[in-house]
């Protein structure tokens, strides 16, 4: 298979990972800072801990998904291939914004 052939499914699994980890990431951004909750002058609410185990959850299965995926067990060397398809992922999710 070709250096920067990957098939499409794996592609939309290294998006969805993206995506999943940005929810991750906007979620944390929105809890109080680590400092105040540990002087006890701010408190993580049940709501805000739920929202966080759900998108945590979510980008884990994302992880998964991708880290298991056939294709996989074709690379000589998963790390150069990790970052071929990385790249390669941009590109098409690049190349998908320009057309919208």
């Amino acid at each position: 298979m070709a250096d920067d052939e990957f098939p499409s499914d794996l592609l939309d699994a290294q998006r969805a990972y993206w995506e999943a980890d940005a929810r991750v990431r906007e979620v944390t951004g929105g809890l109080p800072p680590g400092p105040e909750v540990a002087a006890g002058t701010a408190a993580i609410t049940d709501g805000q801990r739920s929202e966080l185990a759900r998108a945590r959850e979510a980008r884990l299965l994302a992880l998964e998904a991708l880290n298991r995926h056939p294709w996989w067990a074709t690379a000589d060397d998963r790390h150069a291939a990790w970052t071929r398809l990385q790249k390669a992922a941009r590109a098409s999710e690049d190349a998908g914004a320009r057309r919208e």
